[in-house]
């Protein structure tokens, strides 16, 4: 076998063991050849999203210098008026009416995440007829793949993109987790599952939009802190509160309030660009009927 090639082999089978115990859903049960089709697949997906957004990440390379604040000027915020259970949309309407710069592009993301997401096999064992049987289903991972889709397009603007994809904070301190360059998050994973495993103790909001683009991406930094909930994902107060102290700053006139509006909640297809709703709340995709 070619030195490259078992090379190759080498870091996928590497990789896979450590986020193996983090991510089984990705990791557990794969072959090499699996593995090998899910890094080609990463990566022609990772290729559609910046062609898709060349449009984009052309006017935020042109718009390099200016705050992100600029573009929350013209947000309308997400939609409070629909609920996916419960009454979500009022206990949560803060975070879902928070002004979000970016959010067409960011929506856009979300989209062909949520219909066209990368897909891996994972392995189950069901009884039929008395007989155990193994099987193998499909898992798509909506989130994953909108964090790859943001993070190849920070790659595409060397890693000055306003915004982060899943960056890392020590929860004690509140400190980035700063990679190199200072702007690019620090990761922990594998290159097939580079946002896990993550170390104890560290938080890591779904995207971070930061004001100043030059500037690395410590909460004094962070425009807002946005928690991305696909379909069967359900926002948590907890959560949200945890990101709400973790941008809460120490110093400054009512810092819990500073906080507070830091934290927005976006979810997909509810709150994106792009998406209506009938009379009976129910969200209704423009020129997309099947959403799955």
């Amino acid at each position: 076998m070619p030195a490259p090639l078992i090379h190759l082999i080498g870091r996928i089978v590497d990789g896979a063991y450590r986020a193996y115990r983090a991510n089984q859903t990705i990791e557990n049960g794969k072959s090499a050849v699996e593995l090998v089709q899910l890094v080609r697949e990463i990566e022609q997906r990772r290729e559609h999203i910046k062609q898709t957004l060349r449009a984009t990440i052309e006017a935020m390379t042109q718009e390099i210098d200016t705050k992100s604040s600029t573009f929350a000027v013209v947000d309308r915020g997400g939609n409070s008026t629909v609920s996916r259970r419960g009454q979500e949309n009022i206990e949560f309407k803060e975070y879902i009416e928070r002004k979000v710069p970016f959010r067409p592009a960011i929506s856009q993301v979300c989209t062909v995440a949520l219909q066209m997401p990368i897909k891996v096999p994972r392995r189950i064992r069901k009884k039929i007829a008395g007989d155990t049987v193994e099987t193998t289903i499909e898992i798509a991972l909506k989130q994953f793949t909108a964090s790859l889709f943001f993070e190849a397009v920070d790659e595409a603007l060397e890693w000055r993109s306003p915004l982060k994809s899943e960056p890392n904070y020590n929860g004690t301190s509140k400190k980035a987790l700063l990679g190199e360059p200072a702007t690019r998050p620090k990761r922990f994973g594998s290159d097939i599952q580079p946002f896990w495993p993550r170390p104890k103790g560290l938080l890591a909001p779904d995207l971070v939009i930061v004001e100043y683009r030059h500037e690395p991406f410590e909460t004094e930094n962070v425009f807002a802190a946005v928690e991305i909930k696909f379909p069967g994902d359900w926002a948590k107060k907890n959560q949200l509160e945890t990101y709400v102290e973790l941008m809460t700053p120490t110093v400054g006139i009512n810092p819990i309030k500073t906080g507070r509006e830091k934290v927005a909640l976006l979810r997909v297809p509810e709150d994106c660009t792009g998406f209506e709703t009938t009379g009976k709340q129910t969200p209704v995709a423009k020129g997309n009927k099947n959403r799955r």
